[in-house]
């Protein structure tokens, strides 16, 4: 019997709420390279045969001795011992896993906000349509994760016990965007490089060609960011959500931050997917002359509308010098000066399909589909 796929998404969290159910009408199945398989019974553990009959047992030795190494069968006996720890003898876990199960398995056409945490769909589902998102992913580092997660999990608690303090915080609930609120995993986050859009079976392939074109025509190198622009609450007029930001600053090559034009390679790349997108009738993603310093990574969300009550909890928090890497560096001093990225790829994802650019020292080379 089939199993259904269960989503990694991507998570978007952002304004964009990317992550509605991005499935497609042919995005019902997805092959699994063969590498990410289940090894074959015989391929694992397998030992030699051997070329006569094993020598029969010896007496066991006495709880104080241990024999001798038999050097002539390569074979020795040693007193019982507890088991070591087994170490896996899988391989590691593909860097695609994320793109192989990009969206959650659809259980019904119509939204139903109780299936997922209250969020409601901004464009809503239309049999046909393929709901898609151009993005940057960041797969945290351990401890990275470690730091975000506890300052997420320390704000859920602080809002929780703080109702009597400040009373419009009754209600707030904080949600994370680090963990799947169902299965025991990490989910990964991004950059948004564009707003959610709605392809249709006609126009997907034209659109990712034209896509690609264009980002290739523009040889854009990799770069790396940090979160040196600060923690921010941010909530759009058409978003149902306000969200718990990460403002990215890109660093240059000599480990500057980029003043003059705050984040270039990040505002390069937007303007030349909002070109696509306004080409097929969607809309553009921070369409303004602020671009630049709108670029962000959501970490947590929630329904209630940022107050100044919960923007000064949340500034205490980040401002905090007990942390678990010293007791003399703030939250917000360690993500400035220990947490970047080095951004090598772009992703398309259409439906349940997830494209990769990979960004190369010459330019954008050709895309890679994950399908």
């Amino acid at each position: 019997m089939k199993r259904s796929l269960v989503d990694y998404d991507s998570g978007s969290g952002s304004e964009s709420e990317c992550e509605s159910s991005l499935d497609g009408p042919e995005a019902s199945s997805t092959n699994i390279p063969s590498q990410l398989k289940r090894r074959r019974n015989g391929d694992i553990g397998t030992q030699a045969t051997p070329s006569a009959p094993a020598p029969a047992p010896a007496p066991a030795p006495a709880p104080t001795s241990v024999a001798p190494l038999d050097r002539s069968s390569d074979t020795h006996t040693i007193p019982p011992k507890p088991a070591p720890r087994s170490r896996s003898s899988l391989p590691p876990i593909s860097d695609r896993l994320n793109d192989l199960y990009p969206s959650n398995t659809r259980t019904t056409v119509t939204d139903d906000p109780s299936l997922h945490q209250g969020r409601q769909r901004q464009v809503p589902h239309i049999p046909g349509n393929w709901p898609s998102h151009v993005y940057i992913d960041w797969d945290p580092s351990s401890a990275d994760r470690e730091l975000l997660s506890s300052l997420v999990d320390k704000l859920q608690t602080e809002v929780a016990a703080a109702t009597q303090r400040y009373p419009d915080l009754e209600g707030v609930k904080i949600s994370t965007a680090l963990r799947d609120p169902e299965l025991p995993v990490d989910k990964p986050l991004h950059i948004s490089l564009s707003a959610p859009i709605t392809l249709t079976s006609k126009n997907k392939d034209a659109f990712l060609d034209h896509l690609t074109t264009t980002l290739r025509s523009h040889g854009v190198r990799p770069f790396v960011v940090d979160f040196s622009g600060g923690v921010d609450w941010y909530r759009s007029e058409e978003s149902t959500r306000s969200f718990l930001v990460l403002r990215v600053r890109e660093v240059q090559d000599t480990g500057t931050i980029a003043d003059s034009s705050p984040n270039p390679q990040l505002t390069t790349l937007t303007q030349l997917c909002n070109k696509v997108v306004k080409a097929y009738g969607q809309p553009p993603l921070y369409d303004s002359q602020d671009m630049g310093c709108r670029f962000h990574v959501t970490i947590a969300w929630t329904h209630a509308r940022p107050s100044e009550s919960l923007k000064q909890l949340t500034d205490s928090i980040f401002d905090d010098c007990k942390t678990m890497y010293s007791e003399s560096i703030s939250v917000r001093d360690q993500l400035r000066t220990g947490s970047s990225f080095r951004v090598e790829t772009v992703k398309v994802k259409i439906g349940n399909y997830v494209t990769r650019f990979e960004l190369r020292d010459k330019g954008i080379a050709l895309p890679v589909k994950t399908a």
